[in-house]
């Protein structure tokens, strides 16, 4: 999470934010939020704050505080090594082998002068005898000047032969990746072998909050582009690209490297929400969510809230997300059970969350003022064919997701152009 000094005092007011509950039935006050499901079945998240403050959910919409991982603002050695912070940044939680780790940051605003941390436990249980965070220290450390990365926004990942691996950096010269040795959570080697898995040279260096993933055959490497903390102003979103190897590289759905400005659209702006990134994934074996922090525009003095949304994985191998978890949109695994009279009706569509327009799907498949366009369902699917829409012979419909709700769906064009749909009235 690169600072400007400018953005010092909103920041800081995010780390002092309440925990307070959204009409939407999520938390505020939780920016750059990781995630984890425990033994039995629930859901932890670690958060920016002072301390590293704790959540727990059974639902994912409802959340208490627990507590935090520090009973300090940030442990000893890392306020000695960086007195000007104000508190823990961008924390990550992974099992590793039988041991939880959860990394965490510290810096202070614009700074490349950073470390990352890690605390160790045998439990997520709270309530057990057993649960006591033990700090581990230093990870990785970054200075000015001798290293062209920032040691923040930590992430890390085991895969299913135990090889562990770490992602992190902001900035400067983009995401790097490490092997870690998964019995301690840290460098592999004492001189590890840093590989850049993306940067953005032409754009400031504005890449951070990495995240990856395995699905199917590929390691997806999850990052946020742009600004991050500016309210309304924000333009942060996030972006994905793929690889056969956790280390990568990683290109995105054009082929275009992502150590090259590379990216593939996964989330951002729409009228509502602002500035949606620095995302974790939870990956369980009844589906995928992602879990990010966002600005309501409609209360914007709320700062940064928490939003978790369904992944939904294409036929092409490539994730676009629904719309976020709530009381009235609960966390669900069924699939949509509509049919073709449930669609009917005024639907809003976007593509790549741009300007919204309305279209009326009309029985028989017809689409309003559009004689040559056509709709139809197929399983949960909703396939729209457009005239004149490449390939030109319009062999190639766009396929979208339907969502549990019946009232929205996603998915990609052919382009790899994100389409979403909300009914605008619901029947």
């Amino acid at each position: 999470m690169f600072r400007s000094l400018v953005l010092f005092t909103l920041a800081a007011a995010c780390l002092l934010a309440p925990s307070v509950y959204a009409k939407e039935g999520v938390l505020l006050g939780m920016p750059d939020p990781a995630v984890i499901q425990a033994e039995d079945g629930s859901f932890y998240i670690f958060a920016t704050g002072k301390g590293l403050p704790v959540y727990h959910s059974t639902n994912l919409v409802d959340w208490e505080k627990i507590g935090t991982v520090f009973d300090t603002p940030v442990p000893a050695w890392s306020k000695k090594t960086i007195p000007e912070t104000q508190g823990i940044w961008a924390p990550d939680i992974v099992k590793l082998n039988d041991t939880f780790f959860v990394y965490y940051c510290v810096s202070s605003f614009g700074s490349q002068r950073s470390v990352i941390g890690v605390a160790t436990n045998s439990t997520l249980d709270h309530t057990s005898p057993d649960y006591k965070w033990v700090d581990q220290g230093l990870v990785m450390e970054s200075f000015p000047g001798t290293c062209d990365f920032n040691a923040i926004d930590p992430a890390a990942f085991q895969q299913a032969d135990g090889r562990a691996f770490m992602v992190w950096g902001s900035f400067w010269g983009g995401v790097k990746s490490i092997e870690l040795n998964p019995e301690t959570g840290k460098p592999l080697d004492k001189q590890p072998d840093i590989s850049s898995v993306a940067s953005r040279p032409s754009h400031s260096g504005a890449v951070e909050g990495a995240y990856m993933v395995h699905h199917e055959d590929y390691y997806y490497l999850f990052v946020s582009f742009d600004s991050c903390c500016d309210g309304a102003e924000s333009t942060y979103r996030v972006m994905v690209g793929r690889s056969e190897n956790p280390l990568g590289p990683y290109i995105d759905f054009t082929g275009k490297p992502m150590v090259k400005d590379g990216g593939t659209l996964v989330l951002s702006n729409n009228d509502n929400w602002r500035g949606p990134g620095h995302n974790s994934v939870l990956t369980t074996d009844k589906g995928s969510w992602i879990v990010h922090h966002t600005y309501d525009t409609f209360h914007l003095e709320n700062q940064r809230i928490l939003q978790i949304r369904p992944i939904y994985w294409g036929a092409d191998g490539w994730p676009v997300v629904g719309e976020p978890l709530s009381k009235a949109n609960p966390m669900t695994t069924e699939k949509a059970n509509v049919k073709a009279d449930d669609m009917i009706g005024s639907w809003r569509l976007s593509y790549n969350y741009g300007d919204e327009k309305i279209i009326d799907l009309l029985p028989k498949g017809r689409i309003a003022f559009q004689p040559e366009a056509k709709w139809k369902l197929k399983d949960n699917k909703i396939m729209i064919t457009w005239p004149n829409k490449p390939p030109t012979d319009g062999s190639a419909p766009d396929t979208c997701t339907i969502e549990p709700s019946g009232n929205a769906f996603v998915g990609r064009d052919q382009a790899g152009v994100i389409i979403r749909g909300k009914k605008l009235i619901v029947r």
